[in-house]
Formats: structure tokens, sequence, C-alpha cells
């Protein structure tokens, strides 16, 4: 065992003096923009599952209020003229 460190020992003596790579330099840019991709990710997935269910309670709350049962016109409107008509509304 006492070699094996010994050997280990003279490897690491030498790689100390090897300079390091210039793409760890880049690295780290590299790492943060993944993390913020990721966090951008994961804060849209849960924007769109609090829109759905959002949508899927406002739906359950519409099926539970009764509906109005539905009424025809009391008259037909003639040739188109509205009940707004300003004839209509001073009663001529």
């Amino acid at each position: 065992m006492s070699d094996l460190d010994q050997l280990l020992g003279q490897v690491a003596a030498r790689m100390r003096h090897i300079p390091a790579d210039p793409r760890l330099e880049a690295l780290e840019d590299g790492v943060m923009a993944g993390v913020a991709r990721r966090r951008e990710r994961a804060v849209a997935r849960r924007s769109l599952a609090l829109a759905g269910i959002v949508a899927i309670g406002i739906g359950w709350a519409g099926s539970l209020v009764p509906g109005s049962p539905a009424q025809a016109a009391s008259r037909p409107a003639i040739i188109g003229m509205s009940d707004y008509a300003p004839s209509r509304l001073l009663g001529q």
C-alpha cells in the first residue's frame, strides 16, 4: 500500500505544475446558464399548472350554478327595428 501511496503522491505533484485547461474558465458561465434555464422551466410549469387548476375550479363552480330556462322574445322586431329605437322609446 505504501508503494501505491508514493506513486499517487508523485502523480499529484506532477499534476500541480500542469497549467489548467482554459475551457474550465468558461465552465461556470455554462453551468449558471443551465441553472437559470431549468429555473425558468420550473416557473413556467408551475404557472401552467396553476392556470389549469383555476380553470377547472371555475368550470366546476359554473356547473353548480343553476341556469335560467330559455325564453322566446316578447315580440318580433319589425324590419330590424330594435326595442331601443327612438320611436319605440318615445311611445310612437
